[in-house]
């Protein structure tokens, strides 16, 4: 997601760990503040600030991203981690559980009844994670936070073109994805509808990408594998 931006508390969102059983709801809460400058009726709700993004650059879109989060825009849902438990092995060989606390779903801007997921460039991603204090995934913890989920989507691939980059792209994805959902809050954690952008090894040999994985079929296998094709000013709606 790319992406898309899930985070773990250790992970705020673009958009978890696994376990045989679906994660749990539970403390804590995202120290995601309130707005403090304008009150919540104000706030922009996801179509609003869909609309306000329209005929921004790349430069611009991102500015004001990062803006929102910062100001605590964000859905009543998202200040919420699900926990999520995995077993997995140290260099050494040994095994080891891990604990994980990861937001429901992809990074989004607005409010519980209208808010839209929102793709970004890493650097944006890992601006927002710096302010809370929380990190990206790796492509083991994405392949643990589907394992988890307790919504799988389907991934829902628009047609390649230059047009994927485009904010119109990403608002008309994001309204698919609503559209898969039972309710317009996710149950728990969901997950297959967007790609992650994950910190890589890779990224030491190659700086100034992006490292995108992701977008899981229903039998666990990424349509995506893991990609540093892309420059780290990239995202589409993906």
């Amino acid at each position: 997601m790319v992406r898309n931006w899930r985070f773990l508390m250790v992970i705020l969102a673009f958009c978890v760990s696994c376990a045989t059983q679906p994660g749990e709801i539970e403390t804590p809460i995202t120290n995601i503040p309130r707005s403090v400058s304008t009150p919540a009726s104000l706030s922009l709700s996801g179509s609003a600030f869909g609309r306000k993004l329209l005929g921004q650059n790349e430069q611009g879109r991102e500015r004001m991203i990062l803006s929102e989060f910062r100001a605590g825009n964000v859905p009543e849902f998202m200040r919420h981690f699900s926990r999520v438990r995995f077993i997995s092995q140290t260099r050494s060989g040994r095994s080891v559980e891990v604990t994980l606390y990861v937001l429901p779903d992809y990074l989004s801007i607005g409010n519980d009844s209208d808010y839209l997921r929102l793709p970004m460039t890493p650097l944006t991603a890992q601006a927002i994670a710096d302010h809370y204090g929380l990190f990206l995934p790796t492509v083991k913890i994405v392949d643990a936070i589907y394992r988890a989920a307790s919504v799988k989507l389907d991934p829902r691939p628009f047609k390649p073109g230059p047009q994927m980059v485009s904010v119109g792209e990403m608002v008309r994805h994001n309204s698919v994805v609503q559209s898969s959902l039972k309710t317009k809050i996710p149950a728990g954690i969901v997950a297959g509808h967007k790609k992650d952008i994950v910190i890589s090894n890779l990224l030491l040999r190659k700086p100034n990408r992006v490292a995108i994985y992701g977008w899981h079929l229903r039998s666990g296998t990424a349509i995506q594998p893991l990609t540093t094709v892309h420059g780290n000013w990239y995202a589409d709606y993906s």
